[in-house]
């Protein structure tokens, strides 16, 4: 059984980001390590002004314990950190024990604006981040924030992808994950030829906290054991179709809580 590094927020109440890359990823047979970036109440989205816990304090501990306890991960995957600290301490940490595959989602921001909290040098720290990952999943404002451009809800996608291109090592995939053509929303990447490749499912009404979240873990989780890229976006993505339809489908009263995951859950379990 592979071994995966996590890290990212962990919210009690919201269902989102660590708790449900947690799931995705038991359910897809790899043995996790959960490393908190920090500690929330709740998420960010509609309940408020949450109460939260720094633990830049702790990551530091963390990494030497398990320098001295001689752990090993296969892989990692890098969500919402926080602080240009965080970064800088996992990357440290990732560079003197090397994983084989990386995936980064550089959480930055959405709809167009940057994250509250977040400036400048933290996407500064992020763009240098990057630079040691296998795969990123920026959504279409991260992929502004990191290439220094306009952010279009339309880009063109040639054009920034190249601009991702140009931000990770040789080899490397730049994935922007919230592309939306023809009623549909996906991911869009380069081919080996350098042409753009596209994803999609059809976009459902409403909003749904964590679906990057989601989609980044069993993107991660695919790629871990052994899927080709476009084959796991595609999978991914129509997976995130049928978590997003069953939450749909369950009328909630409250739709803060993230993306239901009964139905995406049997279909990781049909995996061979």
């Amino acid at each position: 059984m592979s071994t995966i590094l996590v890290a990212e927020d962990l919210s009690a109440v919201g269902g989102i980001s660590l708790s449900s890359a947690l799931s995705v990823l038991t359910a897809m047979q790899y043995d996790v390590a959960a490393l908190p970036t920090s500690l929330l109440s709740t998420h960010t989205s509609g309940y408020g002004t949450p109460a939260t816990v720094d633990l830049s304090s702790w990551l530091p501990r963390v990494f030497e314990h398990w320098t001295a306890a001689k752990l090993h991960f296969d892989q990692a995957l890098i969500g919402y950190v926080g602080s240009v600290e965080l970064c800088q301490l996992l990357t440290t940490y990732l560079e003197q024990h090397p994983v084989s595959l990386l995936v980064i989602d550089p959480v930055l921001g959405d709809l167009g604006k940057l994250y509250q909290g977040f400036d400048q040098d933290y996407v500064d720290a992020m763009r240098q981040m990057i630079k040691t990952a296998d795969v990123i999943l920026p959504n279409t404002t991260e992929a502004a924030l990191l290439t220094d451009q306009p952010y279009q809800e339309h880009p063109d996608l040639n054009v920034i992808l190249t601009a991702l291109q140009r931000l990770v090592k040789p080899g490397a995939h730049a994935v922007i994950t919230d592309v939306q053509q023809d009623g549909q929303i996906g991911c869009a990447w380069l081919d080996e030829n350098q042409q753009v490749q596209f994803a999609g499912q059809p976009r459902l009404p409403g909003h749904y906290n964590g679906t990057g979240d989601t989609l980044a873990a069993v993107i991660a989780g695919l790629l871990g054991r052994g899927y080709p890229l476009d084959e796991s976006l595609k999978l991914a993505t129509q997976w995130l179709h049928v978590a997003v339809s069953e939450t749909l489908s369950q009328h909630r009263s409250d739709s803060r809580q993230g993306v239901a995951l009964g139905q995406l859950m049997r279909a990781i379990l049909t995996l061979k």
